[in-house]
């Protein structure tokens, strides 16, 4: 501010409910975390913070909050650390643009979020899960474990993305099932975690090669609408195209992805009796943590990993730190072997 300017006055009356509508009538987004952002403020936010005037909400308010959040058994980490998100983007917001002349959750520690677990498959469970499943659906869960593909990406592959030259499979697709597409299973020709990364080319085993031919040759791709997405559009703003979708329920629909974990994967991983240490079924998303550790742990090189599965370096390196630093002693012992002094050659022996 320029000196001798007079500040904007700040409004006096304005709520959190009142400013939170607001933030989120602004959000471009993707839909889906649009929707996750509408559902923390009308479940979580509101009912706490709603009738607050956000001038007046104070630091020492926050910090009880998030130890109120700590303590509720019935809360889980990653909830409560998507709420505290959610509350510090929308005070941010009304700071920059002069609503509260301090943001209360500065220097504030969000609640606390151990350390994330997740289920690594053997071999002899994957293919398992492979020779088990339901014939229709059995290669969804091999384009995981073989390739690391989420579940909205395996869902969504159809023929033109499979290099059977190249030995690539091109990932540029998901199916989506939202508000935004009335809830009907749609091919959009996006990835899932970004909208500025358009691909990413994953290298296929021989055995998904063979897999898929023998699978297109007993169950011909069909064709379906496919929205071309573009960023800072709706869907209804995006042109169409078509592409020849290999996966299909029974009643000839695209699979959602509740179909599918009610349908097969869950009654499957019941049958095989395999479940975690909790006792609980693995996710799908446990067979890309499968590939990703699986080519970690045989020295593939971690940059080589995130461009494959369109994870950043960095996102690697907090989910698989573990598996790095098991590496540690071995790579350590190679790194130290490749600057050790030469061993001199033996003097040559007298005549």
């Amino acid at each position: 501010m320029a000196p001798g300017a007079t500040p904007e006055p700040v409004e006096t009356n304005l709520t959190f409910r009142q400013w939170a509508a607001d933030w989120l009538g602004r959000r471009r987004a993707k839909e889906i975390s649009v929707a996750s952002y509408e559902s923390a403020v009308r479940v979580h936010l509101n009912p706490r913070w709603g009738s607050k005037r956000l001038r007046t909400i104070r630091k020492a308010q926050v910090e009880a909050w998030v130890q109120e959040m700590e303590a509720n058994k019935d809360l889980a980490d990653s909830t409560a650390e998507g709420h505290w998100k959610v509350f510090k983007m929308i005070l941010k917001d009304a700071l920059q643009n002069g609503k509260i002349a301090s943001n209360p959750t500065y220097e504030v520690d969000g609640p606390y979020v151990a350390e994330s677990t997740f289920y690594v498959f053997s071999p002899e469970e994957c293919w398992a899960i492979y020779d088990e499943f339901p014939e229709r659906y059995r290669l969804i869960p091999m384009l995981g474990f073989a390739c690391g593909l989420r579940q909205a990406e395996a869902l969504a592959v159809c023929e033109d993305v499979i290099g059977t030259d190249s030995k690539l499979l091109t990932v540029r697709r998901q199916i989506l099932r939202t508000k935004e597409t009335r809830y009907s299973p749609t091919l959009v020709d996006r990835l899932k975690t970004s909208p500025r990364l358009n691909t990413k080319d994953v290298p296929m085993p021989p055995y998904l090669v063979d897999a898929l031919e023998e699978f297109m040759e007993q169950q011909p791709p069909r064709v379906t609408q496919n929205v071309l997405w573009e960023h800072k559009k709706t869907l209804a703003e995006c042109k169409r195209g078509t592409a020849r979708a290999l996966f299909w329920s029974a009643r000839n629909n695209l699979i959602c992805r509740n179909h599918f974990n009610d349908d097969a994967w869950k009654p499957t991983l019941r049958k095989l009796g395999i479940k975690d240490e909790m006792g609980k079924l693995p996710t799908f998303h446990d067979l890309r943590h499968t590939f990703i550790s699986t080519c970690l742990q045989n020295g593939i090189p971690e940059h080589t990993v995130a461009a494959w599965v369109g994870d950043s370096v960095e996102e690697l390196r907090r989910t698989y730190s573990h598996l790095l630093r098991d590496h540690a002693d071995t790579h350590g012992a190679i790194a130290a072997g490749l600057t050790a002094r030469p061993s001199r050659s033996p003097e040559p022996v007298a005549a």
